[in-house]
């Protein structure tokens, strides 16, 4: 490792080299370690990606490099958010290689949000996605279980699909590089088929329907805090890079009317067939996968809006989506977790408050429901989408549909009692007169660092101001915004 002299455009080329070095020494061994290390590392990256000052673009080995509000804000969720995910391994030990394989998605979103270069974000998009891959199938140290036939296909489907949407994306910004003088110019033609590619890759990333086919499966088929990395931070990467594409070339959307609409209706099929679908489905981990789909159309539809108002709510969405995807892993992570001795007789609203307030507070957050963190967002999505009713309608209506399938999904995930037979019910009269010693499910730093997290954002949705600007500052700043 060493340190790199950052040259603005009006100095470039650099005259200087890098200078300077730093010896790494290995210290820490062990699962134990490498979770206190993950641990301790993750405050330090958010308050160094709140804390890097704001300047210029820059050059770095002949790569564009850029450091906005809106990278800062967004780097910093996603640190906080892997962080408050990893403390659901106090209850369920991790993957053997599931942190260090998380320290380099996080290292490959930082620059992926810093870099301006549309090949190289491409390039690193896919290739976390098929590092993420490999989480799917990470079992524990030292576990006796083997992985399912289902769990296996899972892993290749995804491996296969995101290969796939990565490669549309690459095609796209190889052919925007190549042929831009010609998309400056009047070839529409052109312009519609970089951008269906752009497109159907970005589509397989955001697991929009009908390009979903991973979603489903990875939130049913692996762990809680998989689910997280996969559905929320990995999901929501591919907007950056959508909107690196709209910077560099952005007269993809600018005088596209059919390629924003294509995007309007892609989103509102999306929202509007995965609220029918979360709200008609019995399994609980099917039906977050599709209210998460539902929220990602959302984001769609503001973004193909294409206004202050409707990128901005797509904005502030992602990040809301990526906080509530976390507090969702770290309720099913407790939800789902057996704890021999204790009698369970009723939901978990009353046996299991802490794993209760967890998926309250996540599905509040995905709905945009105030006054928590989240009602900005959707506000101002509403706002952007009155223009029209073609947008207007799809907007209410799945906004509505996730409603009522979230609400039926607490009811039955917090107020139904568990199916299985209780240790009262197992047990003869005498046995039952004995003490049995029930074990805590949620350990006191959890529920602490739960409370903190729940107290943020009811403090961000009561005073959204400070976030607000950040975003507003940054979506100003796009050149492919429609007056």
């Amino acid at each position: 490792a060493g340190t790199v002299k950052i040259t603005p455009y009006a100095d470039y080329p650099p005259k200087g080299r890098a200078t300077g070095g730093v010896r790494c020494h290995r210290f820490l061994r062990g699962e134990d370690q490498l979770l206190l290390a993950h641990a301790g590392s993750q405050p330090v990256r958010a308050a160094a990606a709140n804390g890097v000052p704001l300047d210029l673009p820059a050059q770095v080995l002949e790569i564009t490099v850029g450091y906005d509000q809106f990278d800062r804000l967004f780097l910093a969720t996603l640190c906080l958010s892997s962080l408050f995910v990893a403390g659901s391994f106090l209850v369920t030990p991790p993957g053997e290689y599931w942190i260090a394989t998380l320290l380099l998605l996080l290292g490959a979103s930082a620059a992926m949000l810093v870099i301006q270069e549309p090949l190289v974000v491409v390039t690193l998009l896919l290739l976390a996605g098929l590092l993420g891959g490999m989480q799917l199938v990470d079992q524990p140290v030292g576990s006796a279980l083997l992985l399912r036939p289902q769990t296996l296909a899972m892993a290749i489907k995804y491996m296969v699909l995101v290969a796939l949407g990565g490669l549309f994306l690459l095609i796209a910004f190889v052919l925007a590089t190549a042929f831009e003088r010609q998309l400056a110019g009047s070839s529409v033609a052109l312009m519609r088929v970089i951008f269906g590619l752009l497109l159907i890759g970005a589509a397989v990333r955001l697991g929009l329907i009908p390009f979903h086919l991973w979603v489903p499966d990875v939130v049913e088929e692996t762990p809680p805090p998989t689910m997280f990395v996969h559905a929320g931070l990995l999901t929501m990467l591919a907007l950056p890079v959508v909107l690196v594409a709209l910077q560099t070339q952005p007269q993809l959307l600018i005088g596209n009317v059919s390629g924003r609409w294509l995007l309007i209706g892609l989103g509102s099929f999306s929202t509007l067939l995965g609220g029918v679908v979360a709200l008609l489905t019995s399994e609980q981990r099917r039906a977050l996968a599709f209210l998460l789909i539902a929220n990602v159309g959302l984001l769609a539809i503001g973004l193909g809006i294409g206004t202050i108002a409707g990128v901005s709510a797509a904005l502030l969405g992602a990040l809301h989506h990526v906080v509530a995807t976390a507090l969702i892993a770290v309720a099913v992570t407790l939800l789902e977790r057996p704890v021999p001795g204790r009698r369970e007789q009723a939901g978990a609203l009353r046996e299991r408050p802490v794993a209760a307030l967890s998926l309250l507070l996540g599905v509040l957050v995905l709905l945009g429901a105030p006054p928590f963190s989240g009602w900005t967002a959707r506000l101002m999505l509403i706002a952007a989408a009155g223009e029209s009713w073609l947008t207007l309608a799809p907007t209410f209506g799945g906004l509505a549909l996730m409603g009522l399938s979230a609400a039926r999904l607490l009811q039955r995930a917090l107020l139904r009692p568990p199916e299985t037979p209780s240790v009262r019910g197992l047990l003869s009269d005498d046995l039952a007169r004995l003490q049995v010693v029930e074990l805590s499910y949620a350990p006191p730093l959890l529920l602490g660092a739960l409370l903190a997290v729940g107290a943020g954002l009811l403090l961000a949705g009561l005073w959204p101001y400070p976030i607000m600007a950040q975003v507003d500052v940054t979506v100003r700043s796009f050149s492919f915004l429609r007056q």
